[in-house]
């Protein structure tokens, strides 16, 4: 049964996209720490902030690799509170015309309220995440330094090492975010 499941891949030559349930929004959990991530680096891009800026007591670089690398929540809430919120992450989004995902609640919020893995707040489908990756890769939303800082912190990841890590030739270069709810996981 694939209506539990959903998967797009984007071959980054031909441009070619195969998908199952490309269209069909599911929770975006900590995945959503990569649109995090870019926000904030969009705004070192653009001068209004750095990656030295201290933020509740501790550097933005170093809250980026607890977020991205470790999976930290409370560095993630910390980062979109310094933002704007979730609001200002999700305008980010519509900015970059990057629909059929969105951002409503910080990661505290989202685990706070009851379960619900069809809700759309704090979605995406696959084929908005694929083309979210395809942006970052490409160099369309982020400078060069601040796109190789994130794939840099995206290969380091860390958890997950049971998912899309795991069923690829050892060596393989995997830059990735893994993402986990009560019943639900994401690469």
């Amino acid at each position: 049964q694939t209506s539990d499941v959903g998967v797009a891949a984007l071959d980054l030559t031909t441009g070619e996209t195969v998908s199952i349930n490309g269209n069909t929004a599911s929770p975006r959990a900590s995945t959503v720490k990569v649109a995090v991530a870019a926000a904030y680096l969009s705004q070192v891009d653009h001068g209004r902030r750095s990656l030295s800026d201290k933020i509740a007591g501790q550097s933005a670089y170093r809250l980026m690799e607890k977020m991205m690398i470790r999976s930290d929540n409370r560095a993630t809430d910390i980062l979109m509170r310094d933002l704007g919120g979730p609001d200002a992450i999700d305008e980010w989004l519509r900015f970059h015309d990057l629909d059929n995902m969105r951002v409503d609640r910080t990661i505290a919020g989202l685990l706070r309220a009851r379960r619900d893995l069809w809700d759309a707040r704090d979605s995406s489908t696959p084929l908005a995440m694929v083309d979210l990756l395809q942006r970052l890769d490409k160099g369309n939303v982020l400078k060069p330094r601040s796109r190789a800082f994130l794939l840099d912190l995206m290969a380091r990841c860390e958890t997950g090492k049971n998912r899309m890590r795991a069923l690829l030739p050892w060596g393989t270069k995997v830059e990735h975010k893994t993402g986990t709810l009560n019943g639900y996981t994401s690469d």
